[in-house]
């Protein structure tokens, strides 16, 4: 496992206003499994998700984020493809479907770069227009 950075942007433009974005950072760890990446860290409280932690799986095609906690989810990120899934608070439960329209990932200068864009319905009507870059870098300030 090796200590990283992550930065996520998170930009959300609903239909009739203009686009909202959110930058969030973390720190977590990483490994390669499988010819699998996986990041690992827990969400905090201005996420609105504390006690959840996230995973965030991937490889060329696909990206997966998967949450446990006081929040369950899977989504399913790889172009053209239509995800269905059930996001689950100790509340609600909202059926959710995710479209990729565009998936990108790639390592360079010691980054990982995560690009998804995605259309985001909640039932069957469309929500939103959904954008995330996730960014990960070693943590070299670890144990220092």
């Amino acid at each position: 496992m090796q200590a990283v950075k992550i930065r996520i942007l998170s930009t959300t433009k609903e239909a009739g206003s203009t686009a909202q974005s959110i930058e969030q950072r973390y720190k977590g760890t990483m490994t390669y499994k499988n010819g699998k990446y996986y990041v690992m860290y827990k969400e905090d409280a201005q996420s609105g998700l504390e006690g959840t932690k996230t995973t965030v799986k991937w490889n060329q095609e696909r990206v997966i984020i998967l949450r446990n906690g006081t929040v369950e989810h899977r989504q399913e990120f790889c172009r053209g493809y239509l995800d269905r899934s059930v996001y689950k608070t100790p509340y609600l439960t909202i059926p959710l479907t995710t479209e990729t329209s565009y998936l990108y990932t790639y390592f360079r200068e010691g980054v990982w770069r995560l690009e998804v864009e995605y259309t985001l319905y909640h039932g069957d009507a469309p929500y939103g227009e959904m954008q995330i870059l996730i960014e990960i870098e070693e943590d070299t300030e670890v144990g220092h």
